[in-house]
C-alpha cells in the first residue's frame, strides 16, 4: 500500500471515528433530554393529583374524579397534550398493570369471608340481592341492545355478557368507605349498613371475576384453539390453584403466625419479617404466571387466604394502600384520562352518547331493583332503601383497570371503553348528593322526634350520666382519667342518689394520605377503623391506660372506645354526631396548646384549635376545654386522690357559668375534691343593669331568675347540706379588680371550673374580651390560660348547650334508621 492511501485510509477512520463519536454524544444527550422530560412530566402530574384534590374535597368528591379531569384535560388539549412523550405513558401503564397485583392483593387482606358470606347477616343478602338483579337485567337489556344495533363488545359471547354484568354489579369497597368516612356517615345505622354490603359485594364480585378468568382466559386468548384445550387448560389451572390454596393455609399461615408472635404489639416490626412476608407474598402472587393464570387476580385469592389479622397483614395493607394511592393510582387515571379521545362524540357516526345512556341506566336500575326490594324486607323506608342502592352502586379503580385492559387486547372498542369509564366516574359524583339527602331526612325525623337539651344542667337525677373525651394522642389519658375520676362520685350506685358515669373515649386521628391508606372495615360501631402501625400501637397504649384504671379504681365508671378519621377542618363533624348518637351531655377536649417540661407553654397546634372552636359552634350538647397544667400528668397513680384536691368554680353568671356549677355539682359528690364557689358581685358603686350588660331587659330579668334559682338550689344541696363545698362572695367594680381578685388566688387551687360567658357583655368583665388572646375560652378562661398566670391550676372553660340554636343546627351524624 503506497504512503498516499495509507494515508487516506487514516484520514477516513479519523472521520469515522469522529462522527461516530458525535453520534454517541447525540444519542447520550437525546437520552438525558428524555429522561429529563420523562421526571418532568410525571412530577407535574403528581403535584396536579395533589393540589386539584383539595378543590374538589370541598365538593366532596374523591381524588379519583381529580385524578380524571387531569388526564381529559391533558389528552385533549393540545397544548397539553404534546408535553406528555410516549415513553411516559408506556412507563405508567407498565407500572399500572404489576400494581393492580397488588391492589388486589390488599383488597382480599381485608376481607373475611367467613363474616362476609354469613347469611344470618342482613349485609350478604343485600349485596347477593343487588348482584343478581343487576345480572339479570343486563344479561336481558344486552339481546336488545345486540338487535338494536350498539354493540357492546367487539367479541360477541356469554363470557363478555356476564363480564359486563359483574362489573355492572359490583361495588368498589374501598372508594365506598373512603367516602362514607369522609362525608361522615360512617356512625349512623345505613352508614355502616353499606359499608359492610359494599365490603360482600366487592368479595362475590372480584371472586365471580378469578373464576371466570381462571376458566375462560385461556379461551379468550386463544378463541382457535379446540374445546378440549379449553377444558383441559381449565382443569390444570383449577387444580393448580387449589394447590396454592392447601400450601397458604398449611404452610404460609402458619409462617405468618409466627412472624406476628416474634413482633408483638408495642415493639418496632424487624427488618427482616417486614422483608419476608413481602417477599412471599409476591412470589405468590406471581407463581400463578408458571401455570398461566393472571397474577392480578391469583393476588385476590391469595388475598382472601392469608390471615386478615395480625402486625404483618396490617403491614401489607397499610404499605400497598399508601403506595398506590399517593404515587400508582393517580398516574394510572390520568394516563386513561390522556387515552380518551372525547372528539369522537361529536361525529355523526358515533353511537357513545346512547351507549353511556343506556349502560348508565342498566346498572342503576339492577342495582336499585335488588337493593330496594331487600331493604324493605328488612324494615328500611324506601327513600332510605333507595339512597342505599345508590351508594352501593359506587364504581372504582379496578372498574377503570378492566375497562382500558379490555380496550388494549380488542375486546372493547375505545369509544365503549370512554363509556366506562364516564359510568365509572359517573357514579361517585352523585355520592355528596345522596348523602345529603340522607342527612336531611335524618334532621326532618330528628325534629318529628323533638329535641331535649343536652348537658349537665338537664340530667335527671338518678340517670345515667354521659360524656364524651377526645384524645389526640397518649398524653392527653392523664387528663381524661383525672375527668372521670373527678364526674364518677363515690362509685358505688347504691350509695348515690345520682347514676352511673358513661365516658365516651374519641381517638381523634388526622386523615392524611397514610393513615387513609390504611382505612379498613371496622367492628360494632365503627364502620372503618384504621390499620396503620403508629395508630394502632398509639390506641393500643391508650386502651391499655384506660384498662388499668377501670382495674384499680374506676368503679362506677363505664367506658367505650370510638374512633375519628378526619382532617380537622371537618374533625369536629365526627365530633358532634357522636355526642349525638351516644346522647353525650357534654364533650371534653384538650386545649390546643401544651405545657412543656419546663412549665411554658408550646405554641400550639393551629389546627386543633380550629377544630375546638367549630366544636364550639356546632356541637349539640355541652362542650368542655380543659387548659391542662399537670392534671393527671402521673397518669400511672389510680386512685381517688387522683382527682384534683381543690377546685374553684367562677360564677358570674349565665347559662354556661350554670352548667359550670352543675359540673362542680358532679365533682363536688367525690371524697377527694376540695370544692369552692365563687361568686363575683357587683358593689354598691356600679351603676347599670347590674351584673349583666344586656340590650333587652327581659332577657336579663330571665337569665337573672335562673341563675338566683339555680345557685340557691345548689346551696342548699351541697353547701348547708354537708358535703363539704365553700361558698365565698367577691364584690367587684370591674374587669380590673376582678382580674386581680384571680391572680390572687393564684397557687391556691389545681384547677379552676369557669363558663365561657359567650351571649353577653358583664359589667364584671367589661373591657376584657378586647384584648382576649383566645376568644372561644371567654374572657375569664382567657386570663386564667394566660402564661403568666399560672403553671400548675388547670382551667376548665364550659360552654353550655344553647337549645334554640341545636333545634336548627343538627349535625351529619344520627340516630339509627
Amino acid at each position: 500500500m503506497s504512503q498516499n492511501e495509507s494515508t487516506a485510509t487514516g484520514a477516513t477512520n479519523s472521520e469515522a471515528w469522529n462522527i461516530a463519536r458525535t453520534r454517541c454524544r447525540l444519542s447520550s444527550s437525546s437520552i438525558s433530554a428524555s429522561f429529563s422530560v420523562f421526571i418532568f412530566n410525571i412530577i407535574m402530574i403528581l403535584i396536579s393529583s395533589k393540589i386539584v384534590p383539595s378543590f374538589l374535597r370541598l365538593l366532596g368528591q374523591h381524588r379519583m374524579i381529580s385524578d380524571f379531569i387531569i388526564g381529559v384535560l391533558l389528552g385533549n388539549v393540545r397544548l397539553l397534550r404534546v408535553t406528555v412523550e410516549d415513553h411516559v405513558i408506556i412507563a405508567i401503564v407498565r407500572m399500572g398493570s404489576f400494581a393492580f397485583c397488588f391492589y388486589l392483593l390488599a383488597l382480599g387482606l381485608e376481607m373475611e369471608p367467613k363474616k362476609l358470606l354469613n347469611w344470618s347477616n342482613p349485609a350478604t343478602k343485600l349485596a347477593c340481592s343487588g348482584i343478581v338483579s343487576t345480572i339479570g337485567i343486563t344479561l336481558f337489556c344486552y339481546t336488545i341492545m345486540n338487535l338494536s344495533g350498539l354493540q357492546v363488545a367487539r367479541i360477541k359471547s356469554y363470557q363478555t355478557v356476564c363480564a359486563l354484568a359483574i362489573a355492572l354489579a359490583a361495588t368498589s369497597s374501598p372508594i365506598l368507605t373512603r367516602l362514607i368516612t369522609e362525608l361522615k356517615i360512617g356512625k349512623s345505622e345505613i352508614g355502616r349498613l353499606a359499608v359492610r354490603t359494599g365490603l360482600a359485594n366487592d368479595m362475590i364480585c372480584t371472586f365471580f371475576m378469578c373464576i371466570g378468568v381462571l376458566l375462560y382466559g385461556y379461551q379468550l386468548r386463544n378463541p382457535n384453539a379446540p374445546l378440549s384445550a379449553h377444558f383441559t387448560n381449565a382443569i390444570l389451572k383449577l387444580l393448580f390453584v387449589t394447590i396454592e390454596i392447601c400450601f397458604i393455609f398449611k404452610i404460609i399461615n402458619p409462617f405468618i403466625g409466627f412472624l406476628n408472635d416474634r413482633n408483638p404489639e408495642g415493639k418496632p416490626i424487624r427488618g427482616i419479617d417486614m422483608l419476608l412476608v413481602s417477599l412471599v407474598s409476591i412470589m405468590l402472587c406471581f407463581s400463578s404466571v408458571l401455570y398461566g393464570y393472571d397474577p392480578n387476580f391469583n393476588a385476590f385469592i391469595v388475598g382472601l387466604c392469608l390471615p386478615r389479622h395480625g402486625r404483618m397483614s396490617n403491614f401489607l395493607i397499610s404499605r400497598i394502600n399508601f403506595a398506590l394511592t399517593t404515587l400508582i393510582l393517580p398516574l394510572y387515571v390520568v394516563l386513561v384520562g390522556f387515552s380518551t379521545d372525547y372528539r369522537t362524540w361529536v361525529t355523526q357516526e358515533s353511537r357513545t352518547a346512547y351507549r353511556l345512556l343506556i349502560i348508565g341506566s342498566i346498572g342503576v336500575v339492577g342495582k336499585l331493583t335488588g337493593t330496594v326490594a331487600c331493604s324493605m324486607r328488612y324494615g328500611l323506608l324506601w327513600p332510605e332503601a333507595i339512597a342505599l342502592g345508590l351508594l352501593l352502586n359506587v364504581k372504582g379503580y379496578f372498574h377503570i383497570f378492566c375497562a382500558y385492559t379490555a380496550s388494549t387486547i380488542n375486546m372493547i372498542e375505545p369509544e365503549m371503553m370512554m363509556v366506562m369509564l364516564l359510568v365509572t366516574i359517573g357514579t361517585i359524583i352523585p355520592t355528596p348528593l345522596v348523602v345529603a339527602f340522607i342527612v336531611r331526612r335524618a334532621r326532618a325525623r330528628a325534629r318529628e322526634l323533638g329535641v331535649r337539651p343536652l348537658g349537665l344542667q338537664w340530667c335527671n337525677a338518678g340517670s345515667e350520666v354521659r360524656i364524651l373525651i377526645g384524645l389526640h394522642g397518649l398524653q392527653d389519658v392523664g387528663m381524661a382519667v383525672n375527668v372521670m375520676e373527678a364526674m364518677r362520685g363515690k362509685g358505688k350506685e347504691e350509695e348515690e342518689e345520682e347514676g352511673r358515669l358513661m365516658v365516651y373515649v374519641m381517638d381523634m386521628v388526622e386523615m392524611t394520605d397514610k393513615a387513609a391508606a390504611s382505612l379498613v372495615h371496622g367492628e360494632g360501631m365503627e364502620a372503618v377503623t384504621v390499620r396503620d402501625e403508629e395508630i394502632v400501637e398509639m390506641r393500643e397504649q391508650i386502651g391499655s391506660a384506660l384498662d388499668a384504671y377501670k382495674e384499680q379504681s374506676g368503679e362506677g365508671v363505664r367506658v367505650r372506645r370510638m374512633l375519628a378519621v378526619s382532617s380537622y377542618d371537618f374533625m369536629h363533624q365526627d365530633i358532634c354526631s357522636a355526642a349525638q348518637d351516644c346522647m353525650a351531655a357534654m364533650v371534653v377536649l384538650p386545649f390546643h396548646r401544651r405545657q412543656r417540661i419546663d412549665g411554658s407553654m408550646d405554641a400550639g397546634h393551629l389546627g386543633h384549635r380550629l377544630m375546638n372552636q367549630k366544636v364550639l359552634q356546632h356541637s349539640p350538647c355541652s362542650v368542655a376545654i380543659l387548659i391542662n397544667r399537670g392534671l393527671g400528668r402521673s397518669s400511672t397513680q389510680r386512685s381517688s386522690s387522683f382527682a384534683c384536691q381543690n377546685v374553684c368554680v367562677v360564677f358570674i353568671g349565665g347559662g354556661d357559668d350554670r352548667e359550670a356549677l352543675a359540673y362542680a355539682g358532679r365533682v363536688a359528690r367525690h371524697p377527694g375534691v376540695r370544692l369552692t364557689v365563687l361568686r363575683f358581685l357587683p358593689d354598691g358603686k356600679v351603676t347599670g343593669p347590674g351584673r349583666r350588660i344586656l340590650t333587652a331587659a327581659e332577657k336579663h330579668e330571665m337569665e337573672r331568675k335562673a341563675d338566683e334559682e339555680y345557685l340557691a338550689g345548689f346551696y342548699e344541696r351541697y353547701v348547708e347540706g354537708g358535703r363539704g363545698v365553700r361558698y365565698v362572695e367577691k364584690r367587684v367594680g370591674s374587669g380590673v379588680e376582678t382580674v386581680a381578685t384571680l391572680r390572687g388566688l393564684e397557687g391556691e387551687h389545681e384547677l379552676f371550673v369557669v363558663g365561657r360567658g359567650k351571649e353577653m357583655e358583664s359589667v364584671l368583665t367589661a373591657g376584657m374580651s378586647e384584648w382576649a388572646e383566645y376568644p372561644e375560652l371567654g374572657p375569664i378562661g382567657d386570663v386564667l390560660a394566660a402564661p403568666d398566670f399560672s403553671v400548675t391550676a388547670s382551667v376548665l372553660v364550659i360552654q353550655h348547650c344553647d337549645v334554640a340554636r341545636r333545634c336548627d343546627v343538627i349535625d351529619y351524624e344520627f340516630l339509627p334508621v
